[in-house]
């Protein structure tokens, strides 16, 4: 099956909208952000999004300063998977923040880090980082809208309305 556009998408959810109107109001919101948690969290084990992959670290480049010093200090960072740090928090901290009449808000909970900063959105968008004037992090996405996330997503939903139809 090609890839879904967006009108593609639309088109799709208003079928399902015809069909059955409870299901879409309360059922598919939490199918949806339970897809789309899956696969954010399945780019960290892929280290891509959307098929492209991220940019690679310096820990990880043989002929890096950081890789020297990650190797000599603590070993285990220069095979480490990218934005997966000592504890893999920030891939952990992906979940469903609520569901509502025909929407979910999916996002990376900052308790998870015992801070209120956005430390997923710095590492999503690329954004400016505590470490010194003018840093920038790498953006390395690992949430949003892509057209393999809505193909699943309707295909996640058709399975939900099987298996309601089925009852």
């Amino acid at each position: 099956m090609a890839k879904m556009t967006p009108g593609q998408f639309k088109a799709e959810i208003e079928r399902l909208q015809r069909i059955s109107p409870d299901f879409m109001a309360r059922i598919a919101p939490l199918v949806a952000a339970n897809t789309a948690v899956a696969e954010f969290k399945n780019n960290f084990r892929t280290e891509s999004f959307d098929g492209v992959k991220w940019k690679e670290v310096q820990r990880r480049d043989g002929h890096s300063p950081a890789y020297r010093y990650a190797a000599r200090h603590h070993p285990a960072r220069t095979t480490r998977n990218i934005l997966t740090g000592d504890t893999g928090d920030l891939g952990r901290s992906i979940e469903v923040k609520e569901v509502g009449e025909g929407r979910a808000t999916v996002w990376t909970s900052p308790q998870e880090f015992g801070s209120k900063e956005p430390y997923g959105a710095v590492h999503n968008e690329g954004l400016k980082a505590g470490r010194g004037t003018g840093f920038i992090m790498p953006r390395r996405r690992f949430m949003g809208d892509t057209p393999g996330l809505r193909e699943k997503t309707v295909k996640e939903l058709g399975k939900a309305l099987d298996r309601l139809f089925k009852k």
